[in-house]
């Protein structure tokens, strides 16, 4: 819309961030597990800092490893990024976080710059001065016209090119391949944070991370149930899977819910043009790094419409 393109935004919900992103924890993760996603969330996060600094606070980052190697990677990767990062030790990390003294760490690397984004905020800015129709479901896109034919629960519509930007149902509508949604959980913990601390994600065999929320913490297991892209309903286990994670501590937990990451099958995001249907644009299978790479996938997005419109 920016560079003066008629755009008209269809969600199926009654209302905006009801699934992915506007059910995380926000964490402006710069430093992703391959290069290509990394380039997208340094990109997002520098332009979340840059443009819509409302939306983010620089809190710096906590990554912690149980293998050696996988540390020494992502140092690489920071290093081939030009991303500021230092390397701590166990003591540094349980200086900031005593609770999550059962974490098996060998290696950890903070990252300065990386922060917490408001979500919801992020949200509202992006829609912003943007057509967008809510509670309206796309059943099918097919070839017409002078591009595609997008049929929905209220009607036709004509478009030049159509964005896929569906989460985890992106290819439904077009009859592309399902992408895998996994679903995890995330905690609200009744427990007082500790004060000025980065958020801390350890990547290891039991991935949790954990980061201060107002006057509570907000802990995620990284559990990854394959499900039905509209499941979002809290699995039986998951207190044993959050508490299998973080050892002996047992805080009360406040407030309990589950959401979604969506892949393709190369666990690589789906950015750019479709090669063989010149007026399919895709912005889909972001893993878990939508909301940190949103600003960079729409500059991308953005980018392949301007070259399908000429």
């Amino acid at each position: 819309a920016q560079y003066g393109v008629r755009a008209i935004v269809l969600e199926r919900e009654p209302e905006l961030g009801k699934h992915a992103s506007g059910r995380g924890a926000g964490l402006g993760r710069q430093l992703a597990d391959d290069d290509d996603t990394t380039g997208l969330t340094i990109r997002g996060a520098e332009m979340l800092r840059e443009r819509f600094s409302h939306t983010w606070r620089e809190s710096g980052g906590l990554l912690t490893f149980d293998d050696a190697a996988e540390a020494n990677a992502y140092v690489e990767r920071a290093r081939a990024f030009d991303v500021p990062h230092e390397i701590v030790d166990r003591s540094y990390v349980l200086r900031h976080w005593p609770l999550m003294i059962a974490l098996p760490i060998e290696a950890a690397l903070l990252v300065p710059s990386d922060g917490v984004i408001d979500v919801r905020s992020l949200l509202l800015t992006f829609s912003h001065d943007l057509a967008i129709d809510v509670g309206v479901g796309v059943t099918r896109i097919v070839p017409g016209g002078r591009g595609a034919i997008v049929e929905t629960t209220h009607g036709e519509i004509e478009a030049r090119v159509v964005v896929d930007a569906a989460g985890a149902w992106a290819g439904a509508a077009t009859g592309d391949p399902p992408l895998t949604s996994l679903r995890r959980h995330v905690f609200l913990l009744e427990t007082a944070p500790p004060i000025d601390a980065p958020y801390l994600w350890h990547l290891g065999a039991n991935e949790v991370y954990v980061r201060a929320d107002g006057e509570g913490v907000l802990a995620c297991p990284c559990d990854a149930e394959q499900t039905e892209a509209m499941d979002q309903l809290l699995s039986p286990d998951a207190d044993d899977r959050l508490f299998g994670r973080i050892g002996r501590w047992r805080p009360e937990i406040a407030k309990r819910w589950a959401c979604q990451r969506a892949f393709a099958n190369d666990r690589k995001m789906r950015i750019g043009r479709d090669p063989e249907r010149p007026w399919l644009v895709w912005a889909s299978a972001l893993g878990g790094h939508g909301a940190t790479a949103s600003a960079a996938i729409g500059e991308r997005a953005a980018a392949a419409v301007l070259e399908v419109l000429g």
